[in-house]
């Protein structure tokens, strides 16, 4: 049996616990029975990450290996270097990264996350939590067109937050942001400090920074559960959460031409198509990918380990002469040192991939 380290690695599907409603599609995705929504409305991709909340056990948020029915993290952290290469020397054991999958049934409360300077000013973490948001698909709630709520209209300032979130009046809040209503294929970066909520509707692949500090600004969630004031300011206490606002106002306009990314072709054959849906031009945080292959595509991931998820299809992923079989919803660990990588499509179906990188050297 060749080590670890030198094939990709199966995970098992990884739901966490979050304040909202949704993971009906997810559900659906994975081809479940008697899908439903639930507060299981997020599932973490190859993940090192706890989630941080005060009803979880220890162990939420990290992902295990189907072969060895051990975390991910406990795994890498036995050969660190040979599993992530010389992102280890920078980063550590830490992936320097977090795939999500989500969807929202209910609006997912507004909120914001530290940049890297305040993450280390008010937590001492090296990460922020910048995201970006790729949308898989979407469905009407109650009547209303899927949406996400992005950024400060102008003229908000932090005193005009504060005397809405003190009084509750969400309505106000939402007021001051742009809501976009969105589609399959759309993409968002989210830098730390911008303001935004998920809407309803959403079904999305979400690569992030490898944290969970996430500020609220409702007391109430829309399904009407009161939200404890530990997920409202993570332990920095009501005052100083609003120093992770960013109070730039902006245009629609704007927002759009900045951050909704538009997809660059990497590579197009008769058998394959990559896409970079995210990356070095929007930042060096994270790079998410596209790839579709009708046949077969002899993949270079380039000089580090990557994260993939199973869109549609089904197939394989050969390396050497290993390999391991794939059907939709599947999700595959990639280390740094694996070669002579070759997705296969079996079916008559395209096989359709997510492939999430960590940050740039």
């Amino acid at each position: 049996m060749k080590p670890l380290y030198k094939i990709p690695l199966k995970l098992q599907k990884n739901r966490v616990y979050r304040p909202f409603i949704g993971g009906k599609l997810i559900e659906e995705w994975q081809e479940d029975e008697n899908p439903t929504d639930s507060h299981y409305g997020e599932r973490w991709i190859s993940s090192l990450t706890k989630a941080r909340a005060t009803n979880t056990d220890e162990e939420e948020g990290l992902s295990k290996v189907i072969s060895e029915n051990r975390t991910l993290k406990a795994i890498i952290e036995e050969s660190p270097a040979r599993f992530l290469g010389k992102h280890y020397e920078k980063y550590g054991n830490n992936l320097g990264v977090l795939v999500k999958v989500l969807d929202s049934y209910s609006r997912l409360l507004i909120q914001v996350h530290p940049d890297k300077r305040l993450a280390n000013k008010l937590f001492d973490s090296q990460f922020g939590k910048t995201e970006a948001w790729y949308i898989l698909d979407t469905r009407e709630v109650n009547g209303e067109k899927p949406y996400i709520l992005f950024g400060f209209k102008k003229g908000i300032t932090r005193e005009s937050l504060e005397e809405a979130f003190y009084k509750q009046d969400i309505k106000a809040i939402e007021d001051m942001m742009h809501r976009f209503y969105v589609k399959s294929g759309d993409t968002f970066l989210i830098e730390g400090g911008m303001p935004h909520a998920i809407g309803s509707g959403c079904f999305l692949v979400e690569i992030q920074e490898p944290t969970d500090y996430t500020i609220r600004v409702e007391k109430m969630a829309p399904d009407g559960r009161k939200i404890d004031d530990f997920s409202c300011h993570q332990g920095l206490g009501f005052e100083k959460m609003f120093e992770c606002f960013n109070y730039n106002g902006y245009t629609r306009e704007f927002i759009e031409n900045k951050w909704k990314i538009q997809p660059k072709v990497l590579l197009e054959t008769m058998d394959s198509k990559v896409e970079r849906l995210i990356g070095r031009d929007q930042t060096s945080l994270f790079e998410m990918q596209r790839v579709v292959v009708k046949s077969v595509l002899h993949w270079d991931k380039g000089d580090r380990f990557a994260v993939a998820i199973v869109l549609k299809g089904s197939g394989e992923l050969a390396c050497n002469d290993y390999t391991i079989p794939l059907t939709k919803a599947d999700e595959v660990f990639i280390p740094y040192e694996t070669e002579e990588l070759k997705w296969v499509n079996y079916g008559n179906e395209e096989l359709e991939l997510i492939i999430c990188f960590p940050p740039y050297n």
